[in-house]
């Protein structure tokens, strides 16, 4: 018998969720904004029927992730188990534990894939867990499941995901974003190198620009990642023979 699973927020990686989630349980699915078409195991919910489900994945940008809170700790029912996969860690965790009853558990889970590269399948794709206010047993049941589905399943603390996807995701949201930024026009491919710098570009302008500002405001790790980047541009042109600031 399928059990039930509250998901609010669905927009790009919702709607991913959703498909997914729908497989193994009966999805109540919430966006103020965005239809949820409903068929395949998902029903449109009300705010209060999304998070009064046992378990309640919130698929919201981390700068909307306050307001959701303050808005669902009245229906989270006791003992149930709270889910954000927002690509920062600490701050939601943080939020998550202060704002939420004590009667429910917490876990942070971060999926380093989205729609676009899991469409087809997410066997074979990563996911951070980052255990916040969670049993052993509720986490060992998460990464359980989550395996099942063919995922590749990392533990991490949060501060160390957050350092970890400054220097990862934030680095390539940047480098892929810089182009554009700089009005420099992304040409047909002329060498494989140039391939590759237009592949980056498309992925990450692909991706939401409230994603990649979310990122640099809310990833403490994100100035320092800045600050070293700066630094390269000028040893770079320093070792070019061109000016040094």
């Amino acid at each position: 018998m399928k059990g039930n699973v509250g998901l609010i927020g669905y927009g790009r990686f919702g709607r991913l969720a959703a498909r997914y989630c729908a497989r193994e349980a009966r999805v109540h699915a919430y966006d103020p904004d965005a239809r949820v078409t409903g068929g395949g195991g998902i029903r449109r919910a009300t705010l209060a029927g999304a998070a009064s489900q046992p378990v309640v994945i919130l698929a919201v940008p981390i700068s909307e992730l306050r307001g959701v809170l303050r808005s669902i700790r009245r229906f989270v029912r006791p003992g149930a188990l709270i889910i954000d996969v927002c690509s920062v860690k600490v701050l939601p965790l943080a939020w998550m534990k202060e704002m939420l009853p004590r009667s429910v558990s917490v876990i942070g889970m971060h999926p380093l894939f989205g729609p676009d590269s899991a469409g087809e399948s997410i066997r074979g794709h990563r996911v951070v867990l980052c255990p916040g206010r969670a049993e052993p047993s509720i986490v060992a049941g998460v990464r359980k499941r989550l395996r099942a589905a063919g995922l590749l399943v990392q533990e991490m603390e949060p501060s160390v995901h957050d350092r970890f996807m400054a220097e990862t995701l934030l680095l390539a949201q940047y480098l892929g974003r810089l182009p554009s930024a700089s009005r420099i026009p992304l040409r047909a491919a002329s060498t494989p190198s140039y391939s590759l710098v237009r592949d980056l570009a498309g992925v990450a302008l692909n991706d939401s620009a409230q994603l990649f500002r979310d990122m640099w405001r809310y990833n403490p790790h994100g100035k320092a990642v800045l600050r070293k980047l700066e630094s390269g541009h000028r040893l770079l042109l320093k070792r070019a023979g061109g000016i040094s600031r």
